[in-house]
């Protein structure tokens, strides 16, 4: 278990308290609002570089391109957040953050994310097609008016609200019942995500998740999220998720038989494109 040390690589440290609103259904915050957490803590972080008079730094035109999460240990309510972030290299079209959230009471590592903040660039276009998918879930997301940031745009702590719907929902079309599994005290349990961002997401755009499911190591499950514009097909994010279900009374990873497997990595359901 790691706790928060003092160390002159942390450029700022903030707390922030955790709502009781925050709290999702298995009784710890959720992996999305982490998001909100660490962008607040990196708008204080700009607003007090800024009054110091640092130039370098130039938060206004740049956006999260890469963004590297690991899940460490719970947070819940009531307890406060503590956010340190720690500026990697930053100059006028890019910048790199490292920011760990630790919890107040006893000081434990709870989250670290790496940022990689730039400017939308030219990269080449990528478009959806079929073939890349023989096995594969579809969800359609229709952005709201209030899920927009002062920006105009779906920010991040949204975006993982999107993809772990996407992820609960595909279970659900692959027969893994979560309810019955929850009275087993069986959960899922997310300790890594990796996104890339392409574009950004507005209303009233529409979007696909595919989500793809991978097999990984010691019978843990990966989970592969790809976000296209509906109307042109275009990739906007990219995700990667690592996790597995957990027997929470047991404190041990939950093993799926090889009928269930064989079930999960084989369904495919018809895509929602226009």
């Amino acid at each position: 278990m790691r706790l928060m040390e003092k160390t002159d690589k942390i450029s700022t440290s903030f707390t922030v308290p955790v709502r009781k609103s925050d709290i999702d259904v298995n009784g710890h915050v959720n992996n999305g609002t982490y998001q909100s957490y660490f962008e607040e803590a990196r708008i204080k972080t700009f607003q007090l570089l800024k009054e110091e008079g640092e130039t370098i730094l130039s938060s206004d035109r740049l956006v999260v391109r890469q963004c590297e999460i690991e899940y460490k240990a719970e947070l819940k309510y009531p307890e406060d957040a503590v956010v340190t972030t720690n500026i990697l290299h930053s100059d006028p079209e890019s910048t790199e953050i490292i920011q760990e959230i630790f919890r107040s009471s006893d000081s434990t590592l709870v989250c670290k994310a790496r940022f990689v903040m730039s400017l939308f660039n030219d990269s080449e276009e990528v478009f959806y097609s079929e073939e890349d998918y023989p096995y594969a879930f579809y969800h359609p997301i229709s952005v709201g008016w209030a899920e927009m940031d002062p920006e105009g745009k779906v920010n991040l702590e949204t975006i993982q609200y999107y993809l772990d719907d996407a992820r609960i929902r595909s279970s659900y079309q692959c027969g893994l019942d979560l309810h019955a599994l929850q009275a087993k005290g069986i959960g899922p349990v997310v300790y890594k995500a990796e996104l890339n961002y392409f574009d950004s997401m507005g209303f009233p755009e529409n979007f696909v998740i595919v989500t793809v499911y991978q097999k990984a190591e010691k019978n843990r499950l990966a989970f592969r999220h790809d976000v296209f514009s509906k109307k042109t097909k275009k990739l906007i994010l990219t995700s990667l998720v690592q996790g597995l279900f957990m027997d929470l009374k047991r404190k041990r990873p939950h093993q799926f038989t090889e009928e269930e497997m064989k079930m999960i990595f084989s369904v495919k359901t018809k895509p929602i494109f226009d």
